[in-house]
């Protein structure tokens, strides 16, 4: 029931913060394919679609094909309505974090966290990181979001038994890839951590189970992108990121990478997800709880930005955030839940001291996530790349420093011009429920959001003290003390 509470409440509040439009390049693409895979089972991108192609250079778009098939369902009802508007096909990525939101529950609740705690923790994801505004658009990265918190939950579930884990491990690892296909890279030093984890002689005496289980779902994926590939471009091992945008590759120093996506005072990861600053403790205290889920956590965050800090753009190009980062807040709202399970078992001075730390980050996030919603994250790019008033000779220099402003300064960054646009008369509102004003939907839908997730919170809350968190391997400290040692009764009448 709490599950299904989550689902429904974080579910309503996506659809009333929904844009209806699809501003992005990428977005296009995968929509005028899924478009053309419905109306003419076609892989290609189609003609209709946003002006996506013939203005694309190729005919296919070079995304993986997760996102559009995701979309076909809806561009039935898309096209039933309005063809030329987005709002049916705005309900995808919605779907996707709000699924993820479940699974990050229902991940805390297998560890053995409190209902109370699992809800909090999902609840911090879906509204307190960068996931409220890419609810709102028409980028990749939540399918690979959603696919690596259900690979979390299946490494977690092996920890009992390879085989419902390892099928949700191989699945999650899949459905990364059919979004994204260096997912391959970014979830692949995972996979090993199964076997290591468990033990050879364990898995060796189930291994048609696990095996079938892990590597069927991934080697699906991993032979429909080679298919893909080969169709797209002649060669299997083509991806499709090698066009005139992408031709410098992996170019930017690692350094300097890792610097802008972690430490600048522009495009920090933490700046963007504040509340996650708490995790970095959590993942203390999950280390105690379950090591090798503290292992593979640490492994998939140092891989993702190790990997993305070597791109030419680490930070994602025009977006809002860190963009190729939003996979980590559903990771590390894993960690961040066991920072708030613990708050169970610390003193009262010190428990007193740490709440008032997560209230202060919970507001700043409030205020980031808000400002990011109300002002759309696409003007800011508009302002940098204005030039043509100014002499050809310093347009360029002029881009040049309003860029390096944006990425390393705070006083230019998308946050700061966010807050200091909202409510501006030369910015739009670019929520569709409120463009012009509040709607009964719009409205109704926040109402019923906050209704059904504080419903959701307090009767995981009362279940709670009715019933603690089963002891266990994986149950916290506390719950295991207070489990009274079992009595073992002889059948001949000995104790």
């Amino acid at each position: 029931m709490v599950l299904v509470l989550l689902a429904v409440g974080v579910m309503a509040a996506y659809l009333a913060l929904e844009r209806g439009q699809i501003d992005v390049w990428d977005g296009r693409a995968m929509a005028s394919v899924g478009q053309n895979l419905l109306e003419h089972g076609r892989l290609t991108e189609c003609c209709h679609a946003f002006g996506a192609f013939p203005a694309d250079p190729g005919p296919y778009a070079k995304f993986g094909i997760g996102y559009s098939l995701l979309l076909v369902p809806l561009w039935h009802f898309q096209l039933g309505s309005n063809p030329n508007g987005a709002v049916w096909l705005g309900i995808a990525n919605p779907l996707l974090l709000t699924a993820t939101a479940v699974v990050i529950a229902k991940t805390g609740l297998v560890l053995g966290w409190r209902r109370s705690t699992a809800v909090l923790a999902a609840l911090a994801f879906a509204f307190l990181t960068m996931a409220p505004l890419y609810s709102t658009e028409f980028f990749s990265e939540p399918g690979v979001t959603f696919g690596s918190a259900l690979l979390l939950l299946g490494f977690v579930l092996c920890q009992d038994g390879p085989g419902t884990g390892a099928f949700l491990v191989g699945i999650g690892a899949a459905i990364a890839i059919l979004f994204r296909p260096d997912s391959i890279i970014l979830l692949g030093p995972v996979v090993p951590l199964i076997v290591l984890c468990r033990g050879r002689d364990e898995l060796r005496a189930a291994w048609r189970s696990w095996i079938i289980s892990l590597g069927l779902p991934i080697g699906l994926a991993l032979g429909w992108t080679l298919f893909y590939d080969s169709l797209r471009y002649g060669n299997p091992f083509q991806v499709g990121y090698n066009g005139y945008y992408d031709a410098r590759g992996f170019s930017t120093p690692i350094l300097h990478g890792v610097r802008l996506l972690l430490l600048s005072h522009g495009k920090s990861f933490f700046l963007f997800s504040p509340i996650l600053l708490a995790a970095i403790p959590g993942l203390f205290y999950l280390t105690k709880r379950m090591t090798s889920l503290a292992v593979v956590i640490t492994l998939m965050c140092v891989v993702r930005v190790a990997f993305y800090a070597r791109w030419w753009t680490p930070e994602g190009g025009n977006s809002w955030g860190p963009r190729f980062l939003l996979p980590l807040c559903a990771v590390l709202a894993i960690p961040l839940g066991e920072l708030l399970e613990h708050l169970h078992e610390i003193r009262h001075g010190a428990r007193r001291a740490v709440i008032g730390v997560l209230g202060v980050l919970t507001a700043a996030s409030v205020v980031v996530e808000l400002s990011s919603l109300l002002v759309s994250y696409r003007d800011i790019f508009i302002q940098i790349g204005d030039v043509k008033k100014l002499p050809k000779s310093l347009q360029r220099a002029t881009v040049d420093y309003r860029q390096a402003r944006y990425l390393w300064t705070f006083g230019g960054n998308q946050i700061v011009w966010d807050l200091q646009h909202i409510g501006s008369r030369n910015v739009e509102m670019p929520l569709y429920w409120f463009h012009r004003g509040a709607t009964v939907f719009g409205v109704g839908m926040l109402v019923l959001a906050a209704v059904v997730c504080a419903t959701a919170i307090g009767i995981a809350s009362v279940t709670d003290r009715i019933e603690p968190p089963r002891s266990g391997s994986r149950a916290s400290p506390a719950a295991r003390r207070s489990t009274p040692p079992a009595v073992e009764i002889d059948l001949a009448g000995d104790t």
